[in-house]
């Protein structure tokens, strides 16, 4: 592929969450940072909402992989469309690696039992719920509310971190209960296009770089034709990579830039 021709020892824009690739904008350290108060303060839940591909998924990863190693036990929902009962059966698998009980009475007992015994161990429980904007049944919303009940008299045995779209802030607003919940709200907004030149160049140092592959027109188009979205960053930039090499061209030009972008819409 393209690798050898640029000089590069990775693919620097493939759509996964590799860490390593992780590009901490400032709102981007500002939403973790944030995130990290509400889970080491023990607060009872937090919303991280954004657009389609701006970064909240790497956000969540991050949050997971530093604060395990700080002793903080970990659930990570990635599909929580469910209904009530399933998605407390995987919320508790999640955490403990084991099925859960078949009776819906059973798994509260059994999930109390967990968080109890962590706090016992000098541990705080942490669900993250990703693409919460899935959630189709307020009944759903409900029994996650309910959760943030297990507590000491001092505070909640969980910490409950929610993932979503934009329309996510309405549906939890709109149920006053759940919204009282709420200790911190965060939003994710597009790159503007000085942050998606440097996060274009900073994954490409990470790949290995050592010149300049991309042009400056072509970076100017990739974030005009992006939206600032960094998954569109990151499809546009590996497309007009194999654009180049094609064509045994040294650098990415804005040309390849309009070549990569008319195969998305063939």
């Amino acid at each position: 592929m393209y690798l050898e021709h640029f000089g590069l020892k990775k693919f620097p824009f493939e759509n996964n969450c590799d860490g390593e690739f992780f590009y901490e904008s400032e709102m981007h350290s500002e939403a973790f940072s944030r995130l990290s108060y509400v889970i080491e303060n023990k607060k009872s839940c937090a919303l991280l909402t954004g657009g389609y591909g701006t970064g909240k998924t790497f956000v969540a990863e991050k949050l997971r992989k530093e604060l395990t190693a700080r002793g903080y036990v970990f659930s990570f929902t990635v599909n929580p469309r469910l209904d009530e009962l399933g998605l407390l059966k995987t919320i508790f698998y999640n955490f403990t690696g084991y099925a859960a009980p078949k009776a819906k009475e059973d798994v509260l007992a059994a999930m109390e039992k967990f968080l109890k015994d962590a706090f016992k161990d000098g541990k705080h429980a942490v669900a993250l719920i990703d693409e919460a904007q899935s959630i189709e049944k307020e009944e759903v919303f409900e029994e996650l509310r309910l959760l943030l009940n297990y507590q000491t008299e001092k505070s909640p045995l969980i910490t409950l971190v929610m993932f979503g779209q934009s329309e996510l802030n309405d549906r939890i607003y709109s149920n006053r209960q759940f919204s009282q919940r709420i200790f911190l709200s965060y939003s994710l907004k597009p790159f503007d296009s000085q942050i998606s030149a440097e996060y274009i160049k900073h994954r490409l140092k990470v790949a290995g770089a050592d010149r300049e592959v991309f042009t400056p027109s072509a970076i100017s188009m990739i974030h005009s034709r992006s939206g600032g979205i960094a998954r569109w960053i990151n499809n546009i930039c590996n497309m007009a990579l194999l654009e180049a090499f094609s064509s045994s061209s040294p650098k990415v030009s804005d040309e390849h830039v309009s070549e990569a972008v008319k195969s998305f819409r063939e």
